[in-house]
């Protein structure tokens, strides 16, 4: 009676994990919430790993095989992955596009640095199809209408999941509120003039829009700073008394630990694009305030 009970429950798991919804997004954090709100009736599929740059991202063939399998693919809207979508593409050419991004105000790439508000996807600068930033995810207040957005998604693709998707968005919805809270307490401890960071990458610029802070990254245009620009950076981190510079894992050090030198400030590793953006961002959040306290 035992093993028949044990069988019984493997093959319904081994049928409810078949009947399971695939569905695909760019990067680790989106996956993340797409698993929270999804639960057990969705499969996620991210097609950058946690660990590549999505810049020079090549999609592998065990990627695409998966790719093959998936029903939704919900895009940021960004555009960033207009270079390797026509080969997933290729393979399932019958994959539903579902762009999350509605109601966001965007960033556009070269103004990474301000922290004013951003420009609405689909209504500024449109005929010119500006670069925008990608990095939605790193601001709990963006993150508050990506969520709402997947949820949508979800229910209008699996109306008869529509209870389990809510009650596990409320949970989710609760987490991001608090991150919300976090980011304020963590903004009105920063005194006026400590209230500027340096990153290599410009990830976090949703970040200081949202929160009244500002991001300086000793990138431009993809590429290490020159020597003016550097000198630039320094002058400008002296005056904000940087004590700490964020650099991701996915790229070269080198320009953050010279600009480091300088200003003898810590380099800190804190990876952007963490499937676990939740506990990236409070660790993010934490070194801003060790860093103004350090005399």
């Amino acid at each position: 009676m035992k093993k028949l009970f044990v069988l019984l429950f493997f093959f319904s798991w081994i049928s409810a994990a078949e009947n399971r919804l695939v569905v695909s997004v760019t990067l680790p954090p989106y996956a993340k919430i797409l698993e929270e709100i999804g639960g057990e009736r969705i499969e996620a599929l991210s097609l950058v790993p946690a660990n590549a740059d999505p810049h020079t991202y090549e999609p592998k063939p065990a990627i695409l095989k998966q790719f093959s399998k998936v029903k939704i693919y919900l895009s940021d809207g960004s555009n960033m992955d207009a270079a390797w979508k026509p080969r997933f593409l290729g393979v399932n050419s019958k994959v539903k596009s579902v762009d999350i991004s509605k109601g966001i105000s965007w960033i556009e790439e070269d103004e990474h640095h301000h922290h004013e508000g951003g420009h609405h996807h689909g209504e500024s600068h449109k005929e010119e199809a500006p670069e925008l930033d990608p990095h939605l995810w790193t601001s709990p207040r963006v993150l508050l209408t990506l969520s709402q957005n997947i949820l949508q998604a979800l229910i209008q693709e699996d109306p008869s999941g529509k209870t389990y998707y809510e009650e596990r968005f409320k949970k989710f919805d609760e987490k991001i509120k608090a991150l919300d809270v976090y980011f304020k307490k963590v903004a009105s401890e920063l005194p006026e003039n400590r209230r500027t960071f340096v990153v290599f990458h410009p990830s976090y610029g949703y970040l200081a829009r949202d929160y009244e802070l500002e991001q300086m990254a000793i990138e431009t245009e993809g590429k290490e700073p020159k020597p003016q620009d550097m000198k630039k950076l320094v002058q400008k981190a002296r005056e904000h008394q940087v004590k700490v510079i964020f650099v991701q894992p996915q790229f070269n050090k080198r320009a953050a630990e010279t600009l480091a030198g300088e200003l003898g400030a810590q380099i800190i590793i804190n990876n952007a694009l963490a499937y676990d953006f939740e506990k990236s961002l409070r660790e993010f959040g934490e070194a801003l305030l060790r860093s103004v306290q350090d005399k």
